[in-house]
């Protein structure tokens, strides 16, 4: 027996075999000349293409228009239909995507010169960024697991793994996972939760473990421990089953408490994770494992599984697509070329949100719907998102087409939405502050800091003001929702919308009824409080003001 520590991502513990993913091939860094799959090639291509000249085209602010000129006919050369039969030609025929890209590419590179004889002398930089993104094809360490059929019980260990990555497994066979790297903030540490599969990230050489290894994870104690004799297995299982406020009187509830929801498969007990009601479906979470982009129908009967096992006179807040960071889909997305969603950092593009806003429609009929849209940075994205929403009812409307009725809400998760949130309030029912990035955002570029920082609490007060000022329902989702010793400063900002994981939902409701016996507290922006935030600038002047009115 040995034991390994790391960072937890979740609670509880989980014992079984392990099943360690590791890379089987050597880790030569250029392509082996072997058979390759087709469609996999293909899809590997279509995606990793579309997403470098994204990255090319979003390059904010160059130096001088000859740099942006130059980033652009990179990213058209890269994408051009012409290119793109002849490597996927080559794929056909064997290839792998690396391979047939740098033979075509550089193939057919001068002929690209002769026509763009403007940028004929920067041919150094554009052969740069093509080398730079044949390597992002190239066969790495990273992208050479193989997931496998789950037909048992086991304990997940591998380097890294994505969310789609995850969710494409028969989860109810994973009992745990193990990294060797990881953040318990990221996104997959959101899925394990919500899954309540025990996790521990940043564990040295957790892949070393043999396969078929009986393993405990500890999430509680953050350790992984190989091997354990059977009295100590059965001793922490026995021991790991948590204690939970019972709520007894729902009508203590001054403020809505409601599920953040995403992964949530079909074979799930629905009315059990909707009990408390849609506080947030995370809606890409449900198709990050669809192999192709799912259509309005697909999306149509999805949701209805959901929303129709929604309780009358609980939350149904549905959020759209947000394919950032590592939530990236198994499908290749499109996005706008041009427009007010160019660069939206969602990444999701007008025809795809368009499919999936009347999806959600269609499936909320006879119901009351909040839609949310994350992300947001702009103005402009805002009023071009407000009106593809409305053009979607409308279109429902005219095809005589049953549907839910719609608010419309905006998440607030960046520093660029915390300065317009004034503006975005306009017009909204509701403003949802995502802690979770904003805790990034205010930390970077450092680590997030776990702890509740001036800088946080300043984003959520100045949001929270607007709110208040705007006369909308101020919502608090991510990370330090479910923080219940910061209840009281939420309440004093005005906050009566709660969302967090439902394995949080009893703790709080617990914690909130507590409250409201010992001390009947109610949701109400309090001006004096918000003033002092906004000039407190240390941790200690916060944590004086917050113990000020703590209960």
């Amino acid at each position: 027996m040995y034991t390994l520590s790391g960072v937890s991502a979740g609670a509880g513990v989980g014992a079984a075999p392990s099943l360690t993913i590791s890379k089987t091939k050597n880790t030569n860094s250029t392509d082996e000349i072997f058979a390759y799959d087709v469609e996999t090639e293909i899809d590997r291509f279509n995606k990793k293409s579309s997403r470098f000249a994204q990255k090319l085209l979003q390059i904010v602010n160059p130096a001088k228009d000859s740099v942006r000129d130059l980033l652009g006919a990179t990213a058209g050369f890269i994408t051009s239909a012409d290119n793109k039969i002849e490597i996927l030609e080559l794929i056909k025929r064997g290839c792998s995507a690396s391979m047939a890209a740098r033979t075509v590419l550089i193939e057919n590179l001068d002929n690209f010169f002769k026509r763009e004889t403007d940028i004929k002398n920067d041919k150094d930089e554009i052969l740069s960024l093509l080398n730079e993104f044949i390597r992002t094809l190239e066969h790495s360490k990273a992208d050479e697991i193989e997931l496998p059929e789950l037909k048992e019980d086991v304990i997940l260990i591998a380097r890294t793994i994505s969310p789609a990555q995850l969710l494409s497994l028969e989860t109810k066979f994973v009992k745990g996972v193990v990294l060797e790297e990881g953040r318990d903030s990221s996104h997959l540490g959101v899925v394990l939760r919500e899954l309540n599969i025990p996790a521990v990230f940043g564990v040295f050489d957790a892949t070393n473990i043999k396969s078929g290894t009986y393993v405990i994870v500890d999430s509680n104690a953050a350790v992984v421990i190989v091997e354990p004799p059977e009295d100590m297995t059965q001793g922490i299982l026995r021991r790991q089953d948590s204690q939970l406020f019972q709520i007894n009187d729902e009508s203590l509830l001054n403020i809505t408490l409601g599920a953040a929801v995403g992964a949530i498969s079909p074979n799930d007990d629905v009315e059990k994770v909707t009990a408390n009601g849609l506080g947030l479906l995370r809606s890409e979470f449900l198709f990050l494992s669809s192999m192709t982009e799912p259509t309005e129908e697909e999306m149509t009967q999805r949701f209805y599984q959901i929303f129709s096992k929604v309780k009358k006179n609980t939350p149904l807040t549905s959020r759209t697509f947000d394919f950032a960071d590592d939530k990236k889909p198994l499908f290749t997305v499109i996005t706008d070329d041009d427009g007010p969603l160019k660069g939206y950092g969602a990444g999701v593009g007008t025809a795809l949100l368009k499919k999936e806003i009347r999806a959600m429609l269609r499936a909320s009929v006879g119901q009351e719907i909040t839609i949310v849209f994350p992300l947001i940075t702009r103005i402009s994205e805002k009023d071009y998102l407000f009106k593809l929403a409305n053009d979607c009812q409308d279109e429902l409307d005219a095809q005589k087409i049953p549907h839910g009725k719609m608010l419309i809400s905006f998440m607030v998760e960046t520093p660029a939405a915390v300065l317009l949130a004034p503006a975005f309030a306009t017009n909204s029912a509701m403003m949802l502050l995502g802690t979770s990035s904003l805790a990034e955002y205010a930390s970077a570029p450092c680590p997030a800091d776990s702890a509740f920082t001036p800088v946080l609490a300043k984003m959520i007060a100045m949001a929270a003001k607007a709110a208040h000022e705007a006369g909308i329902t101020l919502g608090i989702a991510g990370r330090f929702a479910a923080r219940t010793e910061l209840l009281p400063f939420f309440y004093k900002m005005g906050v009566s919308y709660l969302v967090t994981g439902t394995y949080n939902i009893q703790k709080v409701k617990g914690v909130v009824e507590r409250l409201n016996l010992e001390h009947d507290i109610q949701p109400d922006f309090d001006i004096e409080l918000y003033n002092k935030i906004v000039n407190c600038y240390t941790g200690a002047e916060l944590s004086d003001i917050l113990n000020s009115f703590s209960y």
